[in-house]
């Protein structure tokens, strides 16, 4: 089962090894934003009110840390990319657990490299930030994040491999107006959720960082179960 699983995360990843670097890029872009707005609220440089943009940045940003890149990420809508892989694979002796399990490990592995490369940065670079938090507050900091990102983003594959291309591509659109409406909704009853989980890492609360990893592997496991079903419903052709 594993063997099979690292085969096809190890395919994915020759195929769109170059991804990784347009991914490398797109994250620096957006990094740096997020990482200028979190200094002027580390620094009081701006006001409380458009801590929108922070939360916003961190809510659409960290879920695309576990994906590639590559050409074929902007052709999802008119080429249908996965349900062209799924009826190629079902085609081989590659069972539907095997599909999954592989393309949630390179996820994962793509994931957390991306995301020990950008909090280790950021860390890094804002001494208002290493005031606040001592390393081991940090990481409490960085694994509420980390279990976001792993719930959002093991929740994208689910509608990149449960559905088509078009389906897919809507959900995208509809998770950033979601998230939107979410830090608009925070920031009208003057919250933040960075800022928020920056004092709860501050304050020393493991809780918060423990509750959010075990919901992450709940995810995987849960929106692992549930893609086993639907592919094996699914159309490959609509």
């Amino acid at each position: 089962m594993w063997q099979g699983a690292w085969r096809i995360a190890k395919y994915e990843f020759n195929l769109a090894w170059r991804g990784y670097l347009v991914t490398i890029l797109v994250l620096a872009y957006t990094s740096f934003f997020t990482s200028v707005l979190l200094y002027a609220h580390l620094s009081r440089e701006i006001s409380p009110l458009s801590a929108w943009g922070l939360d916003l940045g961190y809510f659409c940003m960290l879920p695309l840390f576990g994906f590639l890149m590559d050409q074929t990420t902007f052709r999802y809508r008119r080429e249908d990319t996965y349900s062209r892989k799924l009826a190629e694979w079902h085609t081989m002796p590659i069972g539907v657990g095997q599909i999954i399990a592989g393309r949630l490990m390179l996820l994962i592995l793509v994931f957390i490299a991306d995301w020990l490369l950008y909090f280790g940065v950021q860390y890094a670079a804002f001494e208002e930030l290493r005031e606040l938090l001592n390393p081991a507050e940090y990481v409490i900091y960085a694994l509420t994040w980390f279990g976001y990102g792993v719930i959002a983003s093991t929740l994208m594959v689910f509608m990149e491999l449960g559905f088509s291309g078009r389906v897919y591509f809507g959900f995208c659109f509809i998770f950033v107006f979601f998230m939107l409406m979410v830090t608009l909704l925070l920031t009208v009853n003057g919250k933040s959720a960075v800022m928020l989980t920056l004092e709860e890492a501050a304050g020393g609360h493991w809780e918060i960082a423990a509750i959010s990893v075990a919901a992450a592997a709940m995810a995987a496991g849960g929106f692992g179960a549930l893609l086993h079903r639907r592919i094996n419903r699914r159309s490959f052709w609509i």
